[in-house]
């Protein structure tokens, strides 16, 4: 589930940071799965994103016949069943300004927006139809045009006796084509992340096999969204995350939800405010632009430190109550307290086992899913031992499982 940390990013970064310039955004194709297969929309504003134009007459050239459509009220106009691999764009004319937008591709899954907008001398003059904008040269390479943009947050929460941390990505390519890298852009997580995983929304070029998040290619004209997030389940009092990105950082904005004492410590993101949102506090550091191939380090001070006096605990419990069930196995006594010497040892041991288990995962050393499953076995293992303890202590199993 998104932390409320990245909602409080997006909702409190500047809005010179968060809203994007319209003449960056004009006649982009932005693929969205949310759109029914085939759909093209194009959006129509006069100088600003929010300045919607409605009645505007617009055409979709490349699909066979010219098809046209109208702005509605939200500024849109919206064509459906365009072929999938059709290679499309769309034009308007607003008050003898002629714009145009890129070729792009149809999916055969979801569709695609695109934003056209006048007034900012980004159109040509005259209202009569034009010939096809040529084809952008392909580029070689995601470098020069290619970035994570403005968009991009991060955010760090405390949830369940975890650090909860969430890379909201958007990898922009404005070179006006695909991006076609040597190899996948790959970003290694912190050896300290666990349970790493793609939040809803992601794009299929990206991939998560353990530390390492892969992004392949070509990068599409436009925004590609990479969310991802992950835990950290062991710290001190300092904890400094580390992260080296293989594209460069259109800015630096990261969310802290704010605890007493906590403080933020980062070169490349020395600007701090306080915000709020539904009553829990945050701290927000932001910076400009880094390089790609440079660390950005952010050091939280004052964390509540985790006590590693309970994991010695369980485990000197686990050997003492391992030790005791060995003595009660190997004392002498009458023959007929055998079977119940034997399941009290079981018992000690399978108790123990399941201390250690215990331990091991709350250390990371055991991953979720082996740890329910090892878990689940001990645990029905020591309920049979209890019922026979019960019964008046005839051993299940023959011997099996734990006694083995």
């Amino acid at each position: 589930m998104l932390g409320a940390g990245c909602w409080v990013l997006c909702a409190t970064v500047p809005a010179a940071a968060q809203m994007p310039d319209p003449r960056s955004m004009h006649g982009q194709a932005i693929p969205s799965g949310e759109l029914p297969p085939g759909s093209v929309t194009v959006r129509v504003v006069r100088q600003a994103l929010g300045n919607n134009l409605a009645g505007v007459a617009v055409e979709l050239h490349g699909a066979g016949d010219v098809r046209r459509a109208t702005t509605a009220a939200d500024g849109r106009a919206q064509f459906s069943s365009v072929p999938a691999g059709a290679r499309v764009h769309a034009t308007a004319a607003v008050e003898g300004e002629r714009l145009e937008s890129t070729i792009f591709d149809v999916p055969a899954a979801g569709g695609v927006r695109t934003i056209l907008v006048a007034g900012l001398g980004l159109g040509t003059a005259g209202s009569a139809p034009t010939a096809s904008p040529q084809q952008p040269a392909p580029t070689g390479g995601a470098s020069g045009g290619v970035s994570f943009g403005n968009n991009t947050r991060f955010a760090i929460e405390f949830q369940d006796d975890t650090i909860a941390v969430f890379y909201l990505l958007e990898i922009v390519n404005n070179t006006g084509a695909p991006a076609s890298p040597a190899a996948p852009l790959v970003i290694t997580l912190p050896a300290e992340a666990v349970g790493a995983s793609l939040l809803e929304g992601a794009s299929p070029l990206a991939a998560v096999s353990g530390l390492r998040v892969s992004i392949a290619g070509p990068l599409p004209f436009g925004a590609t969204a990479v969310p991802i997030a992950f835990r950290v389940e062991s710290w001190g009092p300092r904890h400094e995350f580390a992260q080296v990105f293989p594209l460069a950082l259109d800015q630096v904005a990261v969310g802290v939800q704010r605890l007493n004492g906590l403080t933020i410590e980062s070169l490349q993101a020395s600007s701090m405010r306080e915000a709020s949102l539904s009553g829990q506090a945050f701290l927000i550091a932001s910076g400009p632009s880094l390089p790609a191939g440079t660390a950005l380090r952010v050091t939280l001070a004052g964390l509540p430190h985790k006590s590693p006096l309970p994991l010695y605990t369980a485990l000197a419990l686990a050997v003492a109550v391992g030790g005791v069930g060995v003595w009660l196995a190997m004392t002498p006594g009458k023959e007929g307290d055998d079977g119940r010497r034997r399941l009290e040892a079981r018992r000690a041991r399978g108790l123990a086992t399941l201390a250690a288990l215990d331990a091991d995962h709350r250390a990371g050393r055991v991953p979720a899913l082996a740890y329910q499953e090892r878990r689940a076995r001990l645990l029905a293992d020591l309920e049979r031992v209890y019922g026979a303890l019960d019964l008046g202590g005839v051993p299940p199993g023959g011997g099996h499982g734990l006694a083995a």
